[in-house]
């Protein structure tokens, strides 16, 4: 047995205070322990996480297809348009700065009464939605997806947001959202046929145009059917959405393809009765859009000096039409010009002047939505913490 280690505790120390009289007692403290100054070396950063580094490196996807996005439209329109039209850039330079100041004016207000008579789709697709928060979901959605190829998922992100500090839930924005784009799938698909039996009406044919309007219509034939199918089947509308949760769940998402299925069901019957309502005005606001679109083009090809019959008109809009479906640029920039100038130019138009009149065009309904849903959008975020406080 070990005895128990004894310990001396630590001895006291007798201080006087120098002021202390004679014969005061003496008062016995404790002895202090010196603590160590702090240090004033900066602490290591902590560690970066790995979802924080993860989202550190998610700019650079994006990064780099808006620099591939660009790139390529700027080739397209640098190189190929002038050789694909035979015009030399000071021939269409030269057109497009006879244009006045009056008439670009004229054109933007012309660009602006579409993008308004377009309300009319965009608010049947979501009822209780203004047409003045419809016009800023158009044009900022444009703005977020014009910069970027591919860039339609990441401008509905930002209607979605928009749409939630209004009020909306995510099944109401999901059926616009479906809705509206169905409907302006179809529109585009059908322009090409309408386009080819006008042009056989009153003038030569076009190859190319012709090889469009028949993809376009096979598509749309079997867009119609899959999407008449898949809203007149609860079952079918149950299994697409269990298969997509199955999907998910592969994809390490927390779901469950039940609650998926559910969902679907419900969407399926939601949208039936808003198409069921609401089919009318969204047929007459796309398709008046469209029109307007098509006036536009008209009147930027009038004022580079050209005279250009309806249907050559409707023919180059509806190439526009299909092509803007294949969004490998932003906006499909660089194709759109190249094949509209292509058919006016392959129709008898002059290709300085089709060129002139086709970017001109396209600085209305492509470029013009970058500045102005930008603004629109800064406003937007700029009052949204005074709406939240109020």
């Amino acid at each position: 047995m070990t005895s128990p280690v004894l310990t001396r505790p630590a001895p006291t120390r007798l201080t006087t205070s120098p002021t202390a009289l004679p014969g005061a007692p003496t008062v016995r403290t404790a002895p202090t322990t010196r603590r160590p100054a702090p240090s004033t070396a900066p602490s290591p950063a902590p560690p970066t996480t790995a979802p924080e580094a993860a989202q550190q490196r998610a700019w650079w996807p994006t990064a780099l297809k808006a620099v591939l996005g660009i790139g390529l439209t700027g080739a397209l329109l640098v190189w190929a348009l002038p050789h694909a039209i035979g015009a030399s850039w000071s021939e269409i330079g030269h057109t497009v700065a006879s244009v006045q100041p009056w008439q670009l004016g004229a054109l933007a207000a012309l660009w602006l009464l579409g993008l308004a008579v377009h309300t009319l789709a965009l608010s049947a697709g979501m009822p209780g939605l203004s047409h003045r928060r419809a016009f800023l979901l158009n044009i900022t959605g444009s703005f977020v997806s014009n910069l970027l190829p591919l860039g339609g998922a990441a401008g509905t992100v930002a209607n979605y947001s928009m749409a939630r500090s209004w009020g909306f839930g995510s099944v109401a924005f999901g059926r616009w959202a479906l809705v509206t784009n169905i409907w302006d799938t179809m529109i585009k698909l059908a322009l090409p046929a309408v386009a080819v039996g006008w042009l056989a009406a009153t003038t030569t044919g076009n190859h190319s145009l012709a090889m469009a309007a028949v993809i376009s219509v096979a598509a749309l034939v079997l867009l119609t059917v899959g999407v008449t199918t898949v809203f007149r089947s609860d079952r079918l509308a149950r299994a697409l959405g269990r298969t997509a949760g199955r999907v998910a769940l592969r994809l390490r998402r927390p779901v469950d393809p039940t609650t998926w299925a559910e969902q679907a069901s419900g969407m399926r019957a939601d949208t039936n009765e808003l198409v069921s309502t609401g089919w009318l005005r969204l047929t007459i606001g796309k398709l008046a859009y469209a029109a307007l679109q098509a006036v536009l083009l008209w009147a930027c090809l009038a004022v580079v000096g050209l005279t250009v019959t309806p249907a050559i008109v409707f023919a180059a809009f509806a190439m526009q039409s299909v092509l803007t479906l294949f969004v490998l640029t932003p906006g499909a920039a660089g194709f759109v010009e190249v094949g509209m100038a292509g058919i006016l130019v392959a129709l008898g138009v002059p290709a300085a002047g089709a060129a002139a009149g086709i970017l001109l065009y396209r600085g209305f309904v492509f470029l013009m939505e970058i500045p102005v849903g930008g603004l629109l959008m800064a406003a937007w975020m700029a009052r949204r913490p005074k709406l939240a406080q109020a």
